[in-house]
């Protein structure tokens, strides 16, 4: 059995099958660790796989001789904490809109934008590409996670996170004016 150092040398140089083994040692504790701070086994196992892709995607660069196991965690929380920096804005918006809805602050002319927005927004959805659109709608409008439109419509968690990036980019081009 391979020490964390030497899989993390063959990690460096390529190998996916040390890249595989590495994983699934460490996949357990840094996924218990992300759901006690989510309180969610999807965005968990996002956090995890984050985790990971980052990994393989620095391999490279991987200095194994100042390799220790605190690496993973170190880079889980950094995740996390972006992860709740972004809940905490999603969760903010959300309060601003629902606080608009009850007051009389919403005037006519602002009904108005909105349906512009609004229609704006569903025109521009319906002139993506196909996959493109139903991965959006999968994700914005169903609130699917990455892993489960990618189990869904059987396609890379990777080509649904590219899939939602393209979308995101064509649709504020289109909503420049707004």
């Amino acid at each position: 059995m391979l020490s964390e150092i030497e899989l993390i040398m063959l990690i460096k140089a390529g190998d996916i099958n040390a890249f595989d083994e590495f994983y699934k040692r460490n996949w357990r504790a840094l996924y218990h660790s992300a759901y006690r701070s989510t309180g969610s086994s999807d965005d968990a196992k996002d956090l995890v796989q984050t985790v990971f892709i980052s990994l393989w995607n620095c391999r490279y660069s991987l200095q194994p001789e100042r390799y220790n196991a605190s690496y993973l965690f170190r880079s889980l929380r950094n995740s996390i904490i972006n992860f709740h920096k972004k809940d905490s804005v999603r969760k903010r918006g959300m309060d601003s809109l629902l606080y608009l809805e009850d007051t009389d602050q919403y005037n006519h002319e602002d009904s108005l934008i909105a349906k512009e927005l609004s229609a704006t927004i569903e025109g521009g959805i319906r002139e993506l590409p196909k996959k493109m659109q139903e991965v959006f709608i999968l994700s914005r409008q169903q609130n699917l996670s990455v892993n489960e439109i990618s189990e869904t419509l059987n396609i890379t968690p990777r080509t649904v996170k590219n899939q939602l990036s393209n979308a995101l980019k064509i649709l504020r081009t289109k909503l420049g004016i707004f």
